[in-house]
């Protein structure tokens, strides 16, 4: 893995368990599960596991980014039980929703609205679990989502200036299947998420 590429995953894990007293097992066997059921930022699981096994296998300086109760070598041995328990886990069941990289936007620009979301940016990330970036055009804040059965949708907040709601734009041919999707697979609920 060339380069630094391997360092947000292992950062955002050094984060996660910088105040734990004990790098235990158990902790391990969470993380790698929160790592495959919500990976980190863009990447997909395969990814995650290439970076935290790399970071491992390498001598990379784990902690350097985050201030650190834990000795290297105690970060390098949880790392190494993560990706572990992680390949006991293979093979991995792809998670229903995963945040595209911020460059897919052009691909969604254009997109038709199929539903409107009620909601503020802070309530749909709670819901959704994931983060929203700013439009680097408009301004606006937007997430860009890959769904596991194949579509792809983006939410723009405040697409309808006159009333704030924001906007799921897809490419997809059926709409209500990606509706249906949506409220399956997150907290978002009927009354919040309606088609257009």
């Amino acid at each position: 893995m060339p380069g630094e590429s391997w360092r947000r995953p292992v950062d955002g894990l050094v984060y996660c368990v910088q105040f734990a007293e004990e790098l235990t097992d158990e902790l391990a066997a969470r993380e790698a599960q929160r790592f495959l059921a919500e990976p980190y930022v863009t990447l997909t699981q395969q990814e995650q596991y290439d970076a935290l096994a790399y970071a491992v296998a390498n001598g990379a300086d784990l902690g350097a980014n985050i201030p650190q109760p834990h000795s290297d070598e105690t970060l390098r041995m949880f790392l190494s039980k993560v990706v572990a328990e992680m390949d006991r886990q293979r093979p991995w069941t792809e998670p229903p929703l995963r945040a595209l990289p911020l460059y897919r936007w052009s691909d969604l620009t254009d997109a038709p609205p199929i539903a409107a979301l009620k909601l503020s940016v802070t309530d749909a990330m709670q819901r959704l679990r994931y983060t929203f970036d700013d439009d680097p055009d408009e301004g606006r804040e937007i997430c860009l989502l890959g769904l596991a059965n194949g579509f792809e949708v983006a939410l723009v907040d405040n697409y309808w200036p006159e009333t704030g709601n924001m906007a799921v734009l897809t490419r997809a041919a059926q709409p209500q299947q990606v509706i249906e999707y949506l409220l399956a697979n997150t907290d978002l609920t009927e009354s919040e998420l309606t088609p257009v």
